[in-house]
């Protein structure tokens, strides 16, 4: 039965700077997510605020071997913009686990 793990995402400070200098790697990271949405990997994801190159992805995944190289698939961490930061944790959900799927 798949896990649900919660990814708190940071970014390096040269963040911004690449993204000026790689336009191609918003779209990217965007196709990725909706890959992985497609796939029922990905059950949502956003930036937090203020815009800080900071957000949090909520992925299912078997284990946390399994949704560490999931996280590790991703556009944003082949390009080397995850902060070492970035954590990939087991998420328990107690109130509205019945919205995942696969999740209870």
């Amino acid at each position: 039965m798949s896990k649900l793990f919660a990814v708190v995402v940071a970014t390096i400070p040269e963040y911004y700077d690449y993204k000026i200098a790689h336009p191609e790697h918003d779209p990217n990271q965007l196709a990725w997510f909706r890959q992985q949405q497609e796939k029922g990997i990905l059950l949502c994801c956003g930036p937090l605020f203020p815009h800080d190159g900071t957000g949090l992805w909520v992925i299912q995944a078997e284990s946390m071997e399994e949704a560490q190289k999931i996280v590790s698939s991703s556009p944003r961490a082949l390009d080397g913009m995850l902060a070492e930061s970035t954590r990939v944790v087991e998420w328990q959900v107690h109130i509205g686990c019945e919205r995942f799927r696969d999740s209870k």
